[in-house]
């Protein structure tokens, strides 16, 4: 018997006792495919597609009862395979135990199937709620021609349809058949929301017992018959090309099956794909590789170039000067790259058979992959199928695809066998699609009351990808006349979309900034920000009011200026993303060795409709654990054009003794539309724990990471 790694983890655990026993012969929910099939818009995971009564592509009902409903987007974490079908669910007016949650391969019929941008419950809450009432209104329309009523008179309830007239009932399952032969209704309505019994209220996510049982969903756990495993072998250096590699060593080694130098291919960068008969010699033989690259103009790029650049940039784009007689407050913020240091590297399975390419594939934007294969290798759109696993992290990583094309080039090679293509960890930081670094010149005007009457910001970041800065939100658009001015350094380093673009690295200098001026005004923190907030003009894009109320409210909940003795601090931080509005206080203590203890993080959101308690929970205190972890420990350097990080001995995470022991998240009852969540609550949490450690020892942290600067205070 051969055991992988999970299998192993598994029964072993059995000789610690007979608990875990169900949990390992359950293998039975292995993600081993006997045969693969077209794309079905369901997974491949032994599910057979419900046909009895189908009223849109979001929902099936058999006659037993059964309900099955479609998740088409990809779930990373942030827990849409439970609240896009809980959404459904409530229109259609079904328990949730009834219900029977599939993965959705990219399917046109699905529509938006992008989990990016926090926009994956924004994008899809009307038509969940359609495609369940449509769902609603045929079971009742069957129910009331069977019973000769006015459908008008019929009500819902937990799969039942009921007149209580006649005080009849009928199962949906019952009436599955005869629902199936009626037309599609038009303009359904759909529930007031003060009716609502599954949305806002707590869901385990759908796939929790199988992620505990270590279940094979993700990407990585794919197993086809006959499947063989590759790597991919690039430049160090971004832009590089093969110019040689020692093939015929590589093939040599034990276990492998072929090596090879692929280029020209559209999207594809130029590399050495070595195919073997498992991942452990793909690996082992791939680090026998010796090629000589042609290394490009990028080998010239460095980080401590890139500083005095964006000084001398910063200079020569420099805002107008301060009004005469104000008190000048100038400072300089900078934050790095960053790496996404997803726990599942990059992955791809490719099978290409009979012209057809099939590919499994932890991906965010599942047709940005598809049309990369199409380009690349010249096929048509109903010859690349793409099936969605579960993603073992995303944050942004998983939307340029570029393992999807290597795996496809690589699998058209070898047509007609499997292969499974992972990343080594080296791999995935030194190719990684990084956050861009960027920097600050701030310079600020006060008048002889404190306030702020100018505000200027010379902007420099790498150039491409997200993250440009502009004098339109909070605080610039309560000061008349702000300025931002943007330059960009010389591209070549790849950077790309990191858990809320922009605003990571752009809030936290604002915020700051902000809190900086403040203590210059003599001002305590939250009046200063409350009245600058009071003198935004009204506008559909920004509502001053919401920021604010979530700022009293988070700062009211952690009992704001109680006195601290000297090395404990509070800060706060405010922030407007994803139309969501967000307010984070942070409580710390800093020993006078200059040791950080965050002891409490403390939010308030307002997010619109509250799909999924729990799910909006865990969002929200993910995503400050993600800003603090950034902000604490992370940063990638660049020498010779490739990066100084390439494993996580180099860029530490944020380990659970460092995470603060009592997080607490309020949320603003609303009944307006859904906002984005996953992203929002990440750009305040590090200004507010910089602000907090300022509070604490006087000391300002104007560069990240965090532990760059010497906390120690006397």
């Amino acid at each position: 018997m051969t055991l992988d790694r999970r299998q192993f983890i598994k029964i072993s655990a059995l000789t610690g006792g007979g608990l875990l026993v169900a949990s390992a012969l359950d293998a039975a929910e292995s993600f081993v495919v006997a045969d693969a099939a077209p794309a079905t818009g369901l997974a491949p995971s032994g599910v057979a597609p419900i046909a009895d009564f189908a009223p849109n592509v979001f929902v099936s009902i058999a006659p037993s009862g059964a309900v099955t409903l479609i998740a088409p987007n990809s779930e990373m974490g942030q827990g849409i395979k439970t609240s896009l079908p809980m959404i459904i669910a409530e229109e259609l007016d079904v328990a949730w135990e009834q219900v029977t949650v599939v993965q959705g391969d990219l399917n046109p019929a699905y529509g938006r199937q992008f989990s990016v941008g926090s926009g994956s419950t924004v994008a899809n809450y009307t038509a969940m709620r359609r495609a369940g009432a449509a769902a609603r209104a045929v079971l009742v329309e069957a129910a009331a021609q069977s019973w000769n009523v006015s459908a008008s008179e019929c009500t819902t309830a937990d799969g039942v349809v009921m007149h209580a007239a006649s005080n009849r009932k009928a199962t949906y399952g019952a009436l599955a058949t005869a629902a199936a032969q009626l037309p599609a209704p038009v303009n359904v309505p759909l529930k007031d929301p003060s009716t609502f019994k599954l949305l806002g209220t707590r869901i385990a996510g759908v796939d929790n017992r199988q992620l505990v049982k270590g279940a094979p969903l993700f990407g990585i756990d794919v197993t086809l018959p006959g499947m063989l495993y590759a790597t991919y072998t690039k430049c160090p250096v971004f832009g590089g090309e093969v110019v040689s590699a020692n093939l015929d060593d590589v093939k040599a080694k034990p276990g492998v099956r072929d090596a090879f130098v692929l280029s020209g291919i559209a999207g594809l960068p130029s590399g050495v794909a070595v195919v073997a008969d498992s991942t452990w010699n793909a690996f082992s033989a791939t680090k026998a590789l010796k090629v000589q690259w042609n290394e490009g103009p990028q080998v010239a790029q460095r980080s401590t170039e890139m500083a005095e650049q964006a000084v001398a940039l910063a200079k020569a784009n420099a805002p107008a000067a301060l009004p005469a007689g104000v008190r000048a407050v100038d400072a300089v913020y900078h934050y790095p790259f960053l790496a996404h240091a997803t726990l599942e590297p990059q992955n791809c399975t490719a099978w290409f058979k009979d012209g057809v390419m099939e590919m499994w594939t932890p991906t965010q934007i599942p047709s940005s992959g598809q049309g990369l294969v199409m380009k690349g290798l010249g096929l048509s759109a109903k010859d690349v199928k793409v099936h969605i696993t579960r993603l073992g992290g995303g944050f942004g990583r998983r939307g340029s695809n570029e393992f999807s094309i290597e795996a496809a080039a690589i699998a058209q090679k070898l047509a007609g066998t499997p292969i499974k293509l992972t990343w080594t960890r080296e791999q995935d930081f030194a190719h990684d699609n990084y956050r861009s670094n960027g920097w600050h010149f701030f310079s600020a005007g006060l008048d002889s009351q404190g306030k702020v009457v100018a505000l200027h910001d010379a902007f420099v970041k790498m150039q491409g990808g997200p993250g440009d800065m502009a004098a339109e939100g909070f605080p610039f658009n309560a000061i008349p006349g702000s300025q931002v001015r943007s330059s960009k350094l010389r591209g070549g380093i790849p950077t790309g979309y990191w858990r809320a673009p922009g605003d990571n690295g752009n809030v936290w200098a604002t915020q700051c900034f902000m809190d900086e001026l403040a203590h210059a005004a003599g001002k305590d923190p939250l009046a200063f920000t409350l009245d600058m907030l009071a003198t935004v003009p009204a506008s559909p894009r920004f509502n001053a009011n919401k920021m604010m109320a979530v700022l009293k409210l988070a700062t009211e909940t952690a009992k704001w200026g109680q006195p601290r003795p000297r090395g404990e601090g509070q800060g706060f931080a405010v922030c407007f993303a994803n139309n969501a509005y967000v307010a984070i206080v942070a409580d710390v203590a800093v020993s006078k060795a200059g040791a950080l203890t965050i002891k409490k993080l403390t939010a308030a959101v307002d997010a619109g409709t509250i799909v999924n308690l729990s799910g909006a929970e865990a969002q929200v205190q993910g995503s400050m654990l993600d800003g603090i972890s950034a902000a604490w420990f992370q940063k990638v350097t660049i020498e010779r054009g490739a990066a100084a990080q390439t494993n996580f001995n180099k860029y530490p995470m944020l380990r659970m003794n460092h995470a603060p022991p009592v997080i607490d998240v309020r949320f603003v009852a609303s009944s307006a539309p859904p906002t984005g969540l996953g992203e929002p609550a990440l750009p305040p949490a590090a200004p507010a724990v910089c602000n907090a450690i300022f509070a604490a020892t006087g000391r300002r942290i104007r560069t990240l990471p965090i532990t760059d600067d010497t906390l120690a205070w006397t």
